[in-house]
């Protein structure tokens, strides 16, 4: 694969992260407005859409053998990130004193990766029984999708880096 080619493929990723950091800052989040149950629902459905995604590409590599797509996976799991992200925030700003120590849109960013990379420093944690309940959601979401893209990611990087086997040649 060339150098150029290489660029261009994860040249989308990169634009998809910037522009979804640069939406997940400007989205104003109010205290008015939609209710907690909306707040609540909208986070679980786009993170049950994201799964649905995360799973159609696994199920399309494992079962139909087409190449992994690293790019759109790497692209699912930073949306991932941000939407959570967005529900504790939501969460903390609808409801104060759900989150400990949540106080802005990136200190909601921090939770959900110590979250994601199970770091858990407990400077910002999950108090209340909703921002627990969403907790676990993310617990469950990372264990089963995030694991799976995880390991798909690193089989294709191990697949990558293995030195080509010459025809003829005993294995």
């Amino acid at each position: 694969m060339t150098h150029v080619h290489l660029r261009s493929r994860w040249l989308r990723p990169a634009l998809t992260l910037v522009a979804v950091l640069v939406a997940y800052y400007a989205w104003p989040v109010h205290a008015e407005g939609a209710g907690l149950v909306a707040g609540v629902l909208v986070t679980l459905t786009a993170v049950a859409l994201l799964g649905w995604a995360i799973a159609g590409q696994v199920r399309r590599h494992l079962v139909q053998g087409e190449n992994l797509g690293l790019p759109a996976l790497v692209t699912l799991l930073l949306v991932v990130i941000v939407v959570f992200a967005f529900g504790y925030y939501r969460l903390e700003v609808v409801d104060p004193g759900q989150m400990a120590g949540l106080e802005t849109k990136t200190d909601a960013l921090y939770f959900t990766m110590q979250m994601l990379t199970t770091v858990g420093l407990g400077d910002v944690y999950a108090v209340g029984q909703l921002a627990r309940q969403l907790a676990l959601v993310q617990m469950a979401f990372d264990l089963v999708f995030v694991a799976a893209a995880g390991s798909m990611l690193v089989g294709a990087v191990r697949e990558r880096l293995r030195p080509p086997v010459e025809p003829g040649a005993d294995q």
